[in-house]
């Protein structure tokens, strides 16, 4: 048996025991086929929406009209911005669209900016309100938003999430491959994912935009104490697990983001993203091997941390395409004719990942055609195309596993939309 083949048989059982283990995250692709049994409340929560918008001003108006334009009684909702400067222009904008500004001169990342709102209502107004809702200044909620996340809270659940769209659709402004290609990660984590986790009351990926939590559960925390990393709602996820904090997901409240149509601008948001993806995975990991080991939590446990088994999967399948890259480059040197086999074998893995991707895509396109807003013909350019972008998570995660040192919290570039749809 020549090495190639040896080499081939190894990474290949890592793949594909890795691709069994893998098998009941994959089967909660589907549960998004169907409709979502939609919850009605009787009782109006009063809301408290909470926006992070330090150096924001040139986005968030189009948010705060959106704000003012929800059919949730207004008498049941209020909203107040966290700036960083006491000249901020967003203050005199939140100011005359009827909300309140806190200015935090201290803040370093968004989880301070949070912290520092939720302790100043709580403070001011300890028994005021019933929920908070977190929501970032670039975006824009859909009008009925409010009243189906209270609806939301009709479910028992302590953390109630939205379904994120893309917000340059919804203004006319997504002729961008990008825009389009990044834009599938929102399906592929709320369709894909977490519908079928709230369904079976599982621990959904927690987002840091349309994300609300009760009140009781702010007083527990203290605030909010997600602050060690840039994606402080990766930290509340594995909490979760940790507390046994039970999270709902509701695909009927559409929150739309933005995403740059600039490639280099995605890369340094997926890169920061990433690298607190993995910063918070090593910050839970000891109150997480902690928590009893009950069929619920396994499972809790088994979804949280399901995105690891990609890493291995996907991992295994690229090392096995350099190592035999570099066999092929030495054997063609030494002279034997083996070097095509191992070209091949490593050419295949290669194709074997972007495959993996193209069935990935071809799944959100299914599950989510109804809300994606572009036409056939662009599916299609997504469903060839999205494979390869996504293939650029690959050295992306090999960096964020690398890097031991905390990203900065870095203003974002906003995109330039108009102001009226």
């Amino acid at each position: 048996m020549t090495f190639t083949i040896v080499i081939s048989i190894v990474f290949g059982s890592i793949a594909a025991l890795s691709l069994l283990a893998y098998i009941p995250r994959l089967i909660g692709w589907f549960g998004a086929m169907r409709p979502q049994k939609r919850l009605t409340n009787e009782i109006n929560n009063k809301i408290a929406i909470i926006i992070p918008a330090r150096d924001e001003s040139k986005v968030i108006g189009i948010l705060l009209d959106s704000i003012k334009k929800q059919t949730y009684p207004k008498e049941y909702y209020d909203f107040f911005t966290i700036v960083k400067h006491d000249d901020d222009p967003t203050i005199d904008l939140t100011k005359n669209m009827g909300g309140k500004s806190y200015v935090s001169k201290s803040q370093r990342c968004k989880g301070d900016a949070l912290d520092f709102c939720m302790k100043s209502i709580l403070a001011e107004t300890p028994d005021l309100y019933d929920a908070f809702l977190i929501v970032d200044a670039d975006c824009i909620l859909d009008k009925n938003f409010l009243y189906e996340m209270n609806a939301g809270l009709a479910s028992g659940a302590q953390i109630v999430q939205g379904k994120r769209l893309i917000k340059n659709r919804l203004l006319n402004k997504a002729n961008n491959l990008v825009t389009d290609c990044n834009g599938v990660i929102w399906t592929i984590i709320d369709q894909l994912g977490n519908r079928f986790k709230s369904d079976r009351k599982i621990t959904g990926m927690t987002i840091g935009t349309g994300i609300m939590l009760r009140s009781d559960l702010v007083k527990t925390l203290g605030g909010w104490p997600y602050r060690q990393t840039l994606t402080e709602d990766i930290e509340l996820m594995y909490d979760c697990v940790a507390k046994k904090i039970e999270t709902y997901y509701t695909e009927y409240a559409h929150v739309f983001v933005e995403e740059s149509p600039q490639l280099s601008a995605t890369n340094s948001r997926r890169t920061r993203w990433m690298t607190g993806v993995v910063d918070s995975r090593r910050l839970y990991s000891k109150p997480i091997s902690k928590v009893k080991k009950t069929r619920k939590n396994i499972v809790n446990i088994y979804y949280t941390h399901a995105l690891e088994i990609v890493y291995i999967y996907i991992g295994s399948l690229y090392l096995h395409t350099l190592v035999q890259a570099v066999a092929a480059v030495i054997l063609a040197v030494l002279g034997n004719s083996a070097w095509a086999m191992a070209l091949l074998l490593g050419g295949s893995s290669l194709l074997l990942i972007y495959f993996s991707f193209f069935i990935l895509t071809l799944a959100c396109l299914i599950s989510d055609r109804k809300n994606l807003r572009i036409n056939f013909g662009r599916k299609l350019v997504v469903l060839f195309a999205h494979p390869l972008f996504y293939m650029g998570y690959i050295s992306i995660i090999w960096k964020a596993l690398a890097n031991k040192n905390p990203q900065e919290w870095v203003c974002v570039e906003r995109v330039d939309f108009a102001q009226d749809k």
